[in-house]
C-alpha cells in the first residue's frame, strides 16, 4: 500500500512539473560568477529543483548519520551497564 500511495505521489508531482515546463517556454539570461548563459526558463526551474532537492538529502542524510552515531553509542553503553549488573 505504501509503496502504491508513493507511485500515485510521484506520478502527480511529475505530471505538475510537465505542466509547468511545458508553459515556460521563454528564453531567460543566467548570470554565473565567471560566465553567462541563455537557457529555456523551464529547464531552470528543472536545475533549480535539483539542487534543491540534493541539497536537502544531503541535509536529511547527514543529521540521520548523526542519529545514528547517538544510537550506537547508547546501545553500547547500555550494554555495558547490562554486564555490570
Amino acid at each position: 500500500m505504501k509503496g502504491i500511495v508513493s507511485f500515485l505521489i510521484i506520478l502527480v508531482l511529475l505530471a505538475v512539473a510537465f505542466v509547468i515546463g511545458s508553459q515556460n517556454e521563454g528564453m531567460v539570461t543566467v548570470n554565473y560568477l565567471i560566465a553567462q548563459a541563455n537557457i529555456r526558463l523551464s529547464t531552470l526551474i528543472a536545475i533549480s529543483l535539483s539542487i534543491g532537492v540534493i541539497v536537502g538529502i544531503l541535509i536529511m542524510l547527514a543529521s540521520w548519520l548523526r542519529l545514528k552515531v547517538q544510537l550506537m553509542s547508547a546501545k553500547s553503553k547500555m550494554q555495558h551497564l547490562e554486564k555490570e549488573h
